[in-house]
């Protein structure tokens, strides 16, 4: 078993390997084939099969730069979403404080949740708002 780990290792060597784009689109891959276990679609078994194939291709490319420039891309594009539905959570379970968004730079505000209307200056442009909150 010790040559064959040796062999594999040898094999990798200078390849890109599993990173986080490998990860997702595994999951997805899974998530797919599971759906298509109760669907029996063609069409989505040639695109999950694909997905597999395309997933594969990237772990054992020796293009490591490219595959680097993709695994980036797919943490920006990650960090968009998870940022927009962690603040989507911290906005339905706060309960003292009222979210607004500055029409300016489309940051988010927290304001304390007292009924009126209020001016509040966003911290991240200087812009003025006038909020009015019930």
């Amino acid at each position: 078993m010790e040559k064959f780990r040796n062999k594999f290792i040898a094999f990798m060597y200078g390849r890109n390997g599993p990173d986080k784009l490998y990860r997702a689109s595994v999951a997805v891959f899974m998530v797919l084939a599971v759906i298509n276990i109760f669907v029996h679609s063609v069409i989505l078994s040639v695109i999950s099969w694909a997905l597999f194939i395309w997933t594969m291709f990237r772990c054992f490319s020796k293009n490591v730069y490219k595959r680097s420039q993709e695994n980036q891309a797919y943490l920006r594009l990650e960090e968009k979403v998870v940022k927009k539905f962690g603040m989507t959570k911290t906005m339905l379970t706060d309960k003292e404080h009222c979210y607004k968004k500055c029409r300016h730079c489309k940051a988010y505000l927290r304001l304390p949740k007292r009924s009126g209307t209020h001016t509040a200056v966003c911290p991240k442009c200087g812009e003025k708002i006038t909020v009015k909150i019930r």
